[in-house]
Formats: C-alpha cells, sequence, structure tokens
C-alpha cells in the first residue's frame, strides 16, 4: 500500500510540474547552451562567383575620371570595346581603345594624351584562364612596337620645348625600362577592375571581409590602405558590394555592382580623398546599343 501511494505522490508531482532532481540538474545545463546557440548570429552565406563572361557579343567599357587640375575639377575619359570569346584552354578578350579625351589644360592632359594615344586603334587580344586571371597576351610585340612608334610620333614635331613633347618623352622613358612581365602588367591594368571577383567567393556578412590592398592615384604617391568589404545589397544576380579602406592621409570607398551570373563588374566607383583633394572614378561595362 505504501509503495502505492508513493507512486501516486510521484504521478501528482509531475502533473503539477514538479522534477527530478537528476532532471533538474541536466535542464540546467542545457538550457544555458540552447541560449547561446540562439543568440549567436546565423552563418554568413558564401556566394561562389563564377567566371562566364558572354561570348561574341561587342561589350563598351567607359572610364570617367574627375580630379583637380590647377584649382578646377577637370575630366578624363577612355572609350574602349570588349568581346570575350572560349579558346582551348579558357577565354580571350580582344579589346580595342576607341577614343581618349578630357577637358583638363597644361601638362596634365599632355600626359594623359601621351599615356593612352598610342594605343587607340590597336588591338589586343588577351588569353584568360578559367578563372578569369588574365595569363597572357597574343602577339605582345607587335602591340608595343605600336605603343612605340605613336610615342616617336608625338615626339616628331619641330618643337621640343612643348608640354606634348615632354610628357611623350617621360612616357617613353618609363615604358623603356619595362620587363616583360611589366609590360603585360601595364596593358593588363584597365581590364583587371573588370575580373576582380571572377572566381572568387564572396560573403553576405554584415561583419564584411578584410581588405589590404595599395592606392594608387594621381593626387599622389600610392600609399598602402585597408578596410573591410561588404555586401549592401543582393538583387537577382546582382551583388552590390562596398569598400571603406583607409591609410595614411588617404580615405577611399569602392563600391561595386557585380553580376552573379557572368562574375563581371559591370559598375565600379572609386572615391579618394588625399587631405582637401578627392579624385571620382567611375567605370561601366554595357552592351553595344
Amino acid at each position: 500500500m505504501r509503495s502505492d501511494a508513493v507512486a501516486c505522490e510521484r504521478r501528482r508531482q509531475v502533473r503539477r510540474g514538479t522534477t527530478r532532481p537528476e532532471t533538474a540538474t541536466v535542464m540546467r545545463r542545457i538550457v544555458p547552451l540552447l541560449l547561446a546557440l540562439v543568440a549567436q548570429p546565423a552563418a554568413a552565406e558564401k556566394i561562389a562567383i563564377p567566371f562566364a563572361p558572354p561570348l561574341g557579343q561587342e561589350l563598351v567599357y567607359q572610364i570617367d575620371q574627375h580630379r583637380p587640375v590647377a584649382g578646377r575639377d577637370s575630366r578624363f575619359s577612355a572609350r574602349r570595346t570588349l568581346q570575350f570569346e572560349r579558346a582551348a584552354d579558357g577565354y580571350s578578350l580582344q579589346a580595342v581603345l576607341r577614343s581618349v579625351d578630357s577637358d583638363a589644360s597644361g601638362a596634365a592632359a599632355e600626359s594623359f594624351r601621351a599615356a593612352l594615344t598610342p594605343l587607340v586603334g590597336v588591338e589586343m587580344r588577351f588569353r584568360i584562364d578559367d578563372d578569369g586571371k588574365i595569363v597572357g597576351l597574343d602577339d605582345i610585340d607587335r602591340v608595343w612596337a605600336s605603343i612605340e612608334q605613336g610615342l616617336d610620333r608625338m615626339m616628331a614635331e619641330p618643337a621640343t620645348d612643348t608640354s606634348r613633347h615632354r610628357a611623350a618623352s617621360a612616357v617613353k622613358a618609363l615604358f623603356a625600362g619595362l620587363s616583360a612581365e611589366g609590360r603585360l602588367a601595364l596593358l593588363a591594368g584597365e581590364y583587371q577592375p573588370l575580373l576582380l571577383f571572377a572566381g572568387d567567393v564572396v560573403e553576405d556578412d554584415a561583419g564584411g571581409r578584410g581588405v589590404r590592398t595599395v592606392a594608387g592615384s594621381p593626387l599622389g604617391r600610392p600609399v598602402p590602405v585597408e578596410g573591410l568589404l561588404r555586401m549592401r545589397e543582393r538583387a537577382g544576380d546582382r551583388l552590390s558590394l562596398q569598400e571603406q579602406l583607409a591609410g595614411k592621409g588617404v580615405q577611399v570607398t569602392m563600391r561595386y555592382t557585380l553580376s552573379a551570373h557572368t562574375g563581371l563588374v559591370e559598375d565600379q566607383t572609386r572615391t579618394l580623398t588625399m587631405g582637401d583633394r578627392t579624385l571620382v572614378e567611375t567605370r561601366t561595362l554595357r552592351a553595344t546599343p
């Protein structure tokens, strides 16, 4: 009878909400763990960026830069056409600089034109691997000879004390000191930003990802900068990313619109501030109308 009474009392305790001592001990251990798990933020989603450029389609690549020259805002522009094709070991990129323009006056405009005018109309065909890395340039000797001939034409004017002649002479001296690897890096430099995220992974993480790089600018010497890359927005296969970078005396904001379908950066805006001077550069990639 006593055992039956004890059993009944235990059942009544369970119904009233009392628990056994060993059960209470287990719960005291589990509850903090569950609360900790709930409090942890969700793991950042990792988005793999492919390299699948549109093939056989002409694209227009426009670069516009605004920066102060002699106390006024000046524009420097370059327009290129691009076309990707499949190759046996990856892809080829046919690129042609179509035009350069600037409303700046004096040496700044002449230096800009001296560096780019010899390339106007020169077809270049870059080799790109399956991960979106530029690995070579077909017939680079022909391309380089075209550049040197263009500089020679700029220097052929009778007067040697003009800003045009001095700019062409300075560019030629700079180019003459480049190694084969340096020549490829120079010629590919304007196209690398299009491939910045191809074959990589970006994270949809509020905390961002650390970035270290060098901020080069006509405003001053290259400066090491570091900061964070964050995703601002995701709409379909369009990803909006932003970098906030800083270095000694330099602040840089980079904004990108990236296609998660092709892996190409379709829009890029760079705002770089050094002291009281600011440079704003935009790059856009669009299909030919």
